[in-house]
């Protein structure tokens, strides 16, 4: 019986690679993948009704995905980032995207897991703002705390789920009535 050839793993990712990218969960650092640890029940389901409340809010405006997004942050190295929800308005993309996007969002949303660090979000947020984010709201669901990042400012707003926060201009709510 003749031996099978295995497929050789790529180790490290161009650009060029951005549309033949393996299947799975993980960002790519600098060319080559770093795997994302599976998030929990809670995360889902902050992600869930989050991403509803912002299409029923947002649908004429833009484009709303959920659940590891790939952002295309730099080709070379390659370096893409996988966010937990992205809204793009319909100014930035006249049609709905289709795989990594290319096109910087409006407003990126992170959920924390209990697994996350400080040092790693801090890189993230980073990574957005090099891309022009508007704006970039980190959500704790551990301790029910928001926290907004906006471009070109020095300055953190943090909120708890029980009050009014705007996610996009116009559109405002509490997270203790938005995730149940």
């Amino acid at each position: 019986m003749p031996a099978v050839a295995k497929k050789e793993k790529k180790e490290v990712f161009t650009y060029e690679d951005i549309n033949n990218l393996p299947e799975g969960h993980y960002e790519v650092i600098d060319g080559r993948i770093k795997n994302l640890a599976p998030t929990g029940f809670e995360h889902g389901n902050v992600e869930l009704n989050l991403g509803i409340f912002l299409k029923s809010k947002l649908k004429d405006k833009g484009y709303i995905a959920v659940g590891e997004v790939g952002i295309l942050i730099q080709k070379d190295p390659l370096r893409i980032r996988a966010a937990d929800i992205v809204y793009i308005s319909k100014e930035k993309a006249k049609e709905k995207p289709k795989g990594i996007l290319e096109t910087t969002p409006d407003l990126i949303i992170e959920i924390l897991s209990p697994s996350n660090t400080v040092s790693e979000i801090e890189e993230k947020i980073e990574d957005y703002f090099k891309i022009e984010v508007e704006k970039v709201i980190i959500i704790s669901p551990e301790h029910k705390k928001v926290y907004i990042h906006k471009k070109d400012k020095n300055i953190i707003e943090s909120y708890g789920f029980k009050d009014n926060i705007e996610f996009v201009k116009g559109v405002k709510g509490k997270l203790e009535d938005i995730i149940e």
